[in-house]
C-alpha cells in the first residue's frame, strides 16, 4: 500500500499506513482467545458432552413437533379460508345468475 501524505506541509508529513504485522498479531491473538475460551466452556460444562447432545436432541424434537403441529393447523385454517371462499365465490354466481333469469322474464313479460 502506497503512503499518502496526510497534511500538506512537506516537513511535518504524516503517513497512514496499514501495519500489517501488528493486523497478523491481532488476528492470531483473536484466535487464540476464541480457542482458550471454547475450552474452558467445554471443561467447565455442568453436563457431559453426551448429556448435551442428548438434551439437544430432545429440544430439537420438541421443536420439531410443534412446528409439525402448527404447520398443520396453518394448512387446516388456509382450507377451511379457501372453502369459505369457494362457497361464497358460488353463492355470488348463483345470485348474479338468478338476478340475470328475472330481468330475462321481465323483459320477457314486457314484450309478451
Amino acid at each position: 500500500m502506497a503512503a499518502t501524505p496526510v497534511s500538506g506541509v512537506a516537513d511535518e508529513v504524516d503517513y497512514h499506513e496499514t501495519d500489517w504485522q501488528q493486523v497478523a498479531i491481532f488476528g492470531a491473538g483473536l484466535a487464540l482467545g476464541l480457542a482458550l475460551g471454547a475450552g474452558t466452556a467445554l471443561l467447565t460444562a455442568p453436563q457431559s458432552g453426551e448429556e448435551t447432545r442428548a438434551a439437544l436432541r430432545g429440544r430439537a424434537r420438541r421443536i420439531g413437533r410443534t412446528t409439525t403441529r402448527r404447520s398443520r393447523d396453518a394448512w387446516a385454517e388456509l382450507r377451511e379460508e379457501l372453502q369459505s371462499a369457494k362457497l361464497a365465490l358460488r353463492r355470488r354466481r348463483a345470485k348474479k345468475a338468478a338476478h340475470r333469469t328475472l330481468e330475462r322474464e321481465l323483459e320477457h313479460e314486457a314484450t309478451a
